[in-house]
């Protein structure tokens, strides 16, 4: 039974005892991200080069250049042509490379709320809108905390106690078992 790969550079690294090679291919791949993913959205969208072409007004080898090119040599332009083509809009941002993966869910957490709060503004005036946003905000709702379920409960059990342990709340007894103010000294 052959071994199944992820991607190729899983199967360089099993494959290959030349380090040099690894590192040539590695650097290869890496620098030539954004073409393979122009690739993955073509196929995505059932397109040919061919037809992506036609609908840029270009030639087949022109489309062929883009996906194979390094990510340095695209322009800005490529890639607004190929996203119109595709009916999709190019968005480009910058992040701090530091960033850790709490400060990025924060953030994609926060960007959630403002587009919730969006789709709500459109509503404001239509009841029939609101019923539909409100399922969304419901269906939303219960695959946001599907998610964090699932992350959450590949932590293991250990992990999970120190959580619990270090809770920022704290339960106390009831105030009717608490003495009464009178009783403390503390006039009422």
């Amino acid at each position: 039974m052959s071994k199944k790969y992820n991607n190729v550079m899983e199967m360089i690294k099993d494959l290959s005892s030349d380090s040099a090679f690894k590192d040539t291919a590695s650097k290869e791949i890496n620098d030539k991200k954004v073409g393979k993913f122009l690739f993955y959205l073509r196929c995505k969208h059932n397109l040919t080069q061919k037809q992506i072409a036609e609908k840029m007004g270009c030639t087949q080898s022109r489309i062929s250049k883009i996906e194979s090119s390094y990510d340095k040599d695209l322009s800005v332009n490529d890639l607004l042509d190929y996203a119109k083509v595709l009916n999709l809009q190019l968005e480009i941002g910058y992040r701090n490379r530091s960033a850790k993966i709490a400060d990025l869910i924060k953030y994609h957490a926060f960007k959630i709320k403002e587009y919730l709060s969006q789709l709500t503004s459109l509503a404001k005036d239509d009841e029939a809108l609101q019923v539909g946003v409100a399922r969304f905000h419901l269906e939303a709702f219960a695959n946001i905390s599907v998610m964090i379920s699932n992350s959450y409960s590949k932590l293991d059990i250990a992990n999970k106690k120190r959580v619990e342990e270090k809770s920022p709340i704290h339960i106390s007894a009831p105030f009717e078992n608490s003495p009464k103010l009178e009783e403390s000294g503390v006039p009422s």
